[in-house]
């Protein structure tokens, strides 16, 4: 395997060819990326990418340590590619695009982009995760802050619909790398990234910490599977505002968290802007018998898995969701949060929520909300103490149209889709090709 290491110095001293900084000089050189060169299958990459760069369809790469894209650059990714930890390294392989470049990944249903562990035996916490970072609002003071794993990396600003790129059909596999003991890598993580990113048919299988999460910004995102992550499936804070549609969840059964877990700042439950999201179209599946807790050695305890937790003052707007084999159903926690359902800027409505407990609402001192109850009172949300949905077939496939809401009414960005769940009997996109990938 090459090794490949990106500078912008190197580039400028040698116009026909990129020589990196760890190849050894009998090495064959290779094309240029600034100039539309791809870089060859097998090789290493490692260090700041500074200058235009392809990865060639259908060819395997290997990434060492935190690779950073920066000053400028476009990472271009095409079909097929698959990415994995080097599997000698000791270090956490991890990708970031910073705020000032992009990264255009884009697969196809059959040919997806696949990041992944390099070990012959992969496991949840083999690496680190993609992250992209953006320019876009959040609600921190000051109105930026540090990436979680990106060491000094600022985020955030003032560009709502700034965009970090493309992501389509990509799917990253055994992430979750502890980096400290309390930052853990996610699948994917999207740190103040705008509206002008597009993000569609992305999977994640089997990390180690969240699925996905949102940390503030207004990035947009349509078709989304998360199976088996050892935390939440999907996460928000720090004042995200985007839409999402058409998403899924299953938990697995050793470790699982939470299917959706949303905050707006827990270091100030007030902050602007608040975390208020449009989400229609989502199918969660929980696990009774999961552990919940960071790691298996803490003690967990079984019996604890949540569809849905909102806490923190989080808004938002939440319609056509299907729920089932969770311990709890939705939790609304925290003074803040139960006054902005009651103010009717939280709602959960034309939704679905099956098993044993299906609301429950607390104060921020864990006493029990005595006030209006809203999401439980609504006519057209559905609780049901059976283990699952009758139109469900397997794990995920299936809707109802009993009490929906076509989310095309919402905004002009969603799909018209007058059903709740994420995913018809009749069009199950989530088995389409193999971008996706389920037990």
């Amino acid at each position: 395997m090459k090794s490949l290491k990106l500078t912008k110095s190197l580039a400028i001293a040698f116009s026909a060819c990129v020589l990196f900084a760890s190849c050894s000089k009998n090495e064959n050189s290779i094309p240029d990326p600034g100039t539309g060169g791809i870089l060859e299958d097998g090789a290493i990459i490692t260090g700041d990418i500074t200058v235009n760069t392809t990865l060639g369809k259908g060819n395997t790469y290997f990434l060492k340590g935190g690779v950073h894209v920066r000053g400028g650059a476009i990472l271009t990714i095409q079909e097929g590619v698959i990415v994995k930890s080097d599997p000698v390294d000791g270090s956490t392989a991890y990708l970031l695009i910073e705020p000032d470049s992009k990264i255009e990944a884009v697969g196809t249903a059959e040919s997806p982009i696949v990041f992944t562990s390099g070990k012959s035996s992969p496991k949840a916490q083999d690496w680190g995760g993609l992250i992209i970072t953006g320019k876009a609002p959040i609600n921190v003071a000051g109105g930026t802050a540090v990436s979680e794993m990106g060491e000094n990396v600022s985020y955030g600003g003032t560009d709502a619909n700034h965009s970090s790129g493309i992501l389509k059909y990509v799917r990253v596999e055994y992430t979750g790398k502890v980096s400290t003991s309390e930052k853990e890598h996610n699948g994917f993580t999207f740190e103040g990234v705008g509206a002008g990113t597009t993000v569609e048919h992305i999977a994640v299988y089997h990390g180690g910490d969240d699925g996905i999460e949102f940390f503030g910004g207004t990035v947009n995102v349509k078709y989304a599977v998360v199976y088996g992550a050892q935390d939440d499936s999907f996460d928000w804070t720090y004042g995200w505002k985007g839409k999402g549609q058409f998403w899924v969840a299953v938990q697995g059964d050793i470790l699982a968290d939470r299917g959706i877990e949303a905050d707006n700042n827990g270091s100030n439950k007030a902050s602007t802007p608040y975390s208020e999201p449009t989400l229609a179209n989502v199918t969660l599946v929980g696990s009774l018998i999961a552990k919940t807790g960071d790691d298996l050695e803490s003690n967990p305890e079984s019996g604890k898995t949540r569809a849905i937790k909102l806490r923190e003052g989080t808004k938002g707007k939440l319609y056509n969701f299907v729920t089932y084999g969770f311990s709890s159903g939705v939790e609304v926690e925290h003074d803040e949060t139960l006054a902005n359902m009651e103010a009717g800027s939280l709602i959960f409505a034309n939704s679905s929520i099956y098993g044993p407990k299906s609301w429950s609402f607390k104060n921020t001192d864990g006493s029990s909300f005595t006030g209006i109850k809203l999401f439980s009172s609504v006519a057209n949300n559905v609780a049901d103490a059976a283990a699952k949905p009758p139109f469900i077939s397997g794990k995920y496939v299936g809707t109802t149209s009993t009490h929906a809401l076509d989310p095309k009414t919402l905004d002009d960005w969603f799909t018209s889709a007058n059903y709740q769940g994420a995913v018809p009997s009749n069009n199950d996109w989530v088995a389409v090709g193999s971008w996706a990938k389920v037990d």
